[in-house]
């Protein structure tokens, strides 16, 4: 079998060192090492070929919206070649904005691409650099990990990173505990072993004789042989999970509606422009049926190159109005705009779209250890005995984090003699530390033994509590070094699997004792000093291991008062009944004992030598057990890794919003389905049976059978869930159609992370891998922040809606516009300069300040909309198009209304002493030539005159003040649209403009230049307008304020019959259905 793929976990040492060809003493000699090398290639994770710069460039302007942009402004260009004479620079000013624009998204989207891919470099950072290997019998350090080969043997001990995945082939120490929560999401150290031989086929968490490249060891020292390196370890293989995730990235749903919505557009663009050339073809375009026949007669024919040229112009003129030039930029500006919002909520997004993709989420998949969790050990509940052997008193301990302050023993008044004792044997009986690093309290050592020096702590001492307290940043467990002082410790009974405890036996000091050892860094309380006068100078046992174990190796047990009584019948009944209910919610459980004077025999005085008559018992492990028999039982400890304190009641406000919450664990599956019950993934009374699996009881379901379980409302919990697990069921429910948000922080996540709509990872606990990976980080590393970065991303697609619903329907009512001039025959109303004014510049700040828009009260009330859904419906569509055929109406009546009156509605508008002609003058304009008598007198425009050198020139030249109020019209009609734009069902008296300041600045700001390109000379002559007069802005307000009833209107019927939604559960009921 090839030495990468060989399963050491299912065979023994002798078997593994076979395989390998290697002796564990002499280990491998150079010129083999070399040849291995060569074979199997450096112990490095591999580098895939980087994108190159113009492959990202070219993948900005795959996008339909972008394309038709760009040919847009190819077209553009090519008239303004042919127009460039007449019109100067000015006529490349178009294309040159629109090409502006595009490449300004394409440098975002490059830098944006450019930052996303770098999970593969973390992945290689969590791999140990140097090694220490047996060669040829002798031991090299500093060795380069990446030149281990598949059978060097090496030593591993506490600290060290593992270089490879390794078979353990020898125990240096009693034990030996690996930290692999990051791969396999285990929440405490997992203990290795020699001999624990599983299936070829075992999960990753049951090798127990298997060290995993990138994990940490905990405790302990041990000699392993190299299995497989590189790429064929198992963080390799999440290496390669990531590539195939990342190819596998589908479209945000947010790009999947736009560019459904640009292909819609580009038909109905290319549509109208056809129509409205067929509708002019007779201006450029004439011929006579031969008699009798409907056969042209080619003798007739009469085409105008002018003529078509203008047409093509005109239906250029459309498109470019139909085109949404600006949405792009106010899409990216709203994207940024909510970015920061969330940051504010300590949500930092890594990709623009997902602030949108949050929005729709239909199903969070969380991991649970710290993400759920704290993924820091607390002791929860505390139980000793009271006044006597009936009276068990089961504390209750709160607070969930290493932070000695951060919680308390409820119902403690005082410590007596039993509690002092448990906080004695946690303080000694114990190797690890708690330390300060930048204002966080954080474990060094086991974190179940970190956990007991913290309850220690907040136990606290009988006097002097104020003070250690006081001195928490310096010695964060001072209580615990006060318990200790008064002991040296002799010897340690390190744990093993068979017994499953620890002790320490420690000699009792005299205060000059502790002075000369330098033991008294606290001052002893005076009770505890009373004490020690006392008491004898046999040395003590400190005892802690499994509850059920520690418990049947007691025969007394400890009162309040100190006194010692025997463990009858009923109390041990009562104890055992008390850890087994306490087992049934999950909890680690430890107890703790003491043995002292005479009864620890030749150990009562042992001092440590080789020469003393009880180091025979202390050098020999199988005579632990009977030392730590005959017990004093003085408490035990109920510890957890806890539920976050916030998950609960997010959780609770994800059903509310129909959002379904899985957990996804590779934590055993009894501490899941524990953690899933405390915070309402499980219902309480819930049968879980068939709602809780493991990771590969899921994997060996036929596909149907998993598309019903995971459609199956409510929690579900899957267990001992491996990369590969997680990956699967994301991608199922993504085929299912659901809006996957996947939370993490383990390199275990990282691919399910990338393969995810969204990957949310943490940014505290999280490793820089699944940071990497991820689309968005949480600062806090709070699950809560992933509901409000839900509620927010609803409300930005809720804006986003509104100024796109509020730039369509405009671009719509330019179309109409250009389309009933045409159709009508009616000179020109507006010129292409204007509209791309209107469209990037009078447009602009509104749809910008719409991004402002605040959520919605009942918007996480809401179910999730459904990934299928379509940006554009029937509804949506009806709606544009009312309100953009009265935009349209409303810019060619005003241009209409003042050819064809000089008053209208009561409005006078004849001081001007323009020259009024009849709609069918107005019609055949361009036959103005062949009218008899036709006079068309000058007119003023705020302090000049406008005249012709022909009188037909008054339906070009003297457009001039029409157009304006065309373009007037266009832009107030565009202003109160903004503030129909504020909600899309309620009404403008629910929603009011002021409910929105920034939207008033930026209407201000949009009138203002308005203002300024009207009554400013030198640009009211570059884009074709006049001043107006007080009269004839009233004429423009008479046309522009209907939209805002018929708005009103059709809010109306939406929210009250098109747009009532059923509450979330019951559109979760309709869904399984």
């Amino acid at each position: 079998m090839n030495a990468m793929m060989y399963p050491a976990w299912s065979h023994d040492v002798k078997d593994v060192l076979k395989h390998h060809n290697v002796d564990a003493k002499e280990g491998l000699v150079d010129v083999e090492a070399e040849r291995r090398l060569e074979e199997f290639g450096p112990n490095e994770l591999k580098k895939p070929e980087p994108t190159s710069l113009l492959a990202m460039v070219l993948e900005q302007f795959d996008d339909t919206l972008v394309k038709i942009l760009l040919l847009a402004a190819c077209i553009s260009f090519g008239l303004a070649f042919f127009e460039g004479e007449e019109l100067g620079v000015g006529a490349f000013v178009e294309p040159g904005v629109i090409l502006l624009i595009l490449i300004l998204n394409a440098i975002v989207g490059v830098w944006q691409e450019a930052n996303a891919e770098s999970a593969l470099e973390a992945l290689k950072e969590m791999s140990a650099e140097t090694a220490k290997v047996i060669r040829g019998g002798k031991m090299v350090a500093g060795y380069p990990a990446a030149k281990l080969v598949p059978g060097d043997v090496i030593e591993i001990c506490a600290g060290d990173r593992v270089p490879a995945d390794c078979r353990l082939v020898e125990m240096k120490t009693a034990i030996l505990r690996a930290e692999q929560a990051a791969l396999t999401g285990e929440s405490v150290a997992v203990q290795k072993s020699v001999d624990g031989l599983t299936s070829v086929h075992s999960e990753l968490q049951s090798k127990d004789t298997m060290l995993f490249a990138g994990t940490g060891i905990a405790s302990g020292n041990g000699i392993c042989v190299v299995n497989s390196t590189g790429m064929n370890t198992e963080i390799g293989k999440i290496q390669e999970q990531i590539e195939e995730a990342a190819k596998e990235d589908d479209d945000t749903p947010l790009k999947r509606n736009l560019d459904e919505f640009g292909e819609a557009l580009a038909k109905i663009i290319l549509g109208v422009c056809i129509l409205v050339w067929v509708i002019n073809i007779n201006h450029f375009l004439s011929f006579k049926f031969i008699k009798g026949t409907w056969i042209p007669d080619t003798t007739t024919i009469a085409f105008s190159f002018g003529k078509a040229t203008f047409y093509f112009k005109v239906a250029v003129a459309l498109a470019v109005a139909a085109i949404p030039e600006g949405l792009p930029a106010v899409i990216t500006t709203c994207l940024a705009l909510g970015t920061r919002k969330m940051a504010k909520r300590n949500a930092i997004v890594r990709q623009l779209p997902s602030v949108e993709t949050l929005g729709c989420t239909s199903i969070i998949c969380s991991d649970k250890t710290g993400t759920l969790t704290t993924n820091q050990m607390s002791a929860i509940t505390l139980v000793v005995l009271g006044a006597s052997t009936t009276d068990v008193r089961d504390l209750k301990v709160t607070g969930t984090s290493f932070d000695p302050d951060g919680g308390e023993v409820v119902g403690l008044k005082s410590i007596d003699s039993a509690v002092e004792a448990v906080a004695r044997v946690c303080a000694l009986c114990n190797d690890s530390r708690v330390v300060v690093q930048h204002d966080t309290y954080k474990a060094i050592g086991q974190p179940t033994e970190s956990a007991l020096l913290v309850m220690t702590e907040k136990i606290g001492v009988s006097t002097g509590q104020d003070r250690i307290k006081a001195a928490r940043k310096h010695d964060p467990t001072g209580a615990c070094t006060e318990y200790a002082s008064g002991f040296k410790k002799v010897a340690t009974l390190e744990f093993d699997r068979d017994r499953k405890s620890m002790s320490v036996l420690c000699k009792p000091l005299s205060e000059g004792e502790e002075e000369q050892n330098g033991q008294d860094s606290v001052r002893r309380s005076p009770r505890k000093a009373s004490r020690k006068a006392g008491t004898s100078a046999d040395n003590m046992l400190f005892v802690k291991g499994a509850a059920e174990c520690i418990l049947e190796r007691c025969s007394t047990a400890m009162l309040s008062d100190g006194s010692i009584v025997p463990i009858d019948t009923k109390l041990r009944s009562s104890l055992s009944k008390i850890i087994d209910d306490k087992a049934e919610h999950a909890l680690r459980l430890l107890a703790m004992a003491v043995k002292k004077g005479e009864d620890l025999g030749d150990l009562a005085t042992y001092d440590g030598s080789q020469s003393h008559a009880g180091f025979s018992l202390i050098s020999d492990p199988s005579k632990y057990e009977r030392i730590e028999s005959d017990l004093t039982f003085v408490g035990l400890a109920g510890l957890r890794d806890p539920p976050r304190p916030e998950v609960a009641q997010a959780i609770e406000g994800c059903h509310s919003a129909g959002i379904r919450v899985m957990v996804i664990t590779g934590d055993n599956k009894l501490t899941a389905e524990a953690v899933c019950r405390d915070i309402g993934i499980f219902a309480p009374g819930q049968d879980t049976e068939d709602a809780s699996l493991t990771g590969a009881e899921f994997l060996a379901m036929p596909d149907l059978e998993k598309k019903n379980l995971l459609n199956t409302p409510g929690g579900i919990c899957f267990s001992r869930a491996e990369p590969r697990h997680k990956q699967e069921i994301v991608r199922i429910l993504k085929d299912m159609g659901e809006i996957v948000a996947m939370t993490g922080d383990g390199v275990n996540d990282a691919p399910a992370l990338k393969l995810a709509d969204i990957g949310v990872a943490m940014g505290i606990a999280g490793t820089e891998v699944a940071k990497q990976a991820s689309d968005m980080v949480l600062a806090d590393d709070n699950f809560a922040t992933v509901v409000a970065a839900v509620e927010e991303g609803r409300s930005i697609y809720d804006n986003m809606k509104a100024f796109i619903r509020y730039m369509i329907s405009s671009n719509i009512g330019e179309v109409v516009s250009i389309f009933l001039s045409a159709a009508l025959g009616l000179p020109e109303g507006l010129v292409p300069v204007q509209l791309l004014w209107v469209n990037l510049v009078t447009d602009g700040p509104p749809a910008t300040a719409l991004g402002f828009n605040k959520a919605d009260p009942d918007i996480m009330q809401k179910p999730p909309r459904r990934s299928n859904e379509h940006f554009i419906t029937p509804w949506i569509l009806f709606r544009w198009l009312v309100v953009g055929l009265y935009v349209g109406f409303a810019t060619v009546a005003v241009f209409a209304v003042w050819y064809t009156h000089d008053s209208f509605m009561g409005i006078d508008f004849s001081d001007d002493g323009h020259t009024v002609v009849t709609f069918d003058q107005l019609r055949n304009w361009e036959s103005c030539e062949s009218w008899r008598g036709f006079k068309a007198a000058p007119f003023t425009a705020g302090s000049s005159t406008v005249s012709f050198d022909t009188p037909c020139d008054y339906f070009s030249k003297g457009k001039i003040k029409a157009s304006t109020l065309s373009l007037s019209v266009l832009v107030a009609i565009e202003m109160f649209n903004a503030a129909n734009a504020l909600s899309e069902d309620n009404s403008i008296l629910k929603v009011p403009v002021w409910s929105n300041p920034w939207l008033l600045m930026a209407m201000a700001v949009s009138f203002g230049l308005h203002f300024v390109i009207l009554y400013v000379p030198t640009f009211a002559t570059t884009f074709s307008i006049v001043p107006l007069s007080i009269n004839e802005w009233l004429l423009v307000l008479l046309f522009a304020l209907p939209v805002v009833i018929l708005d009103e209107i059709l809010k109306f019927i939406g929210r009250n019959f098109i747009n009532k939604q059923a509450p979330p559960a019951e559109m979760a009921k309709d869904k399984d259905v």
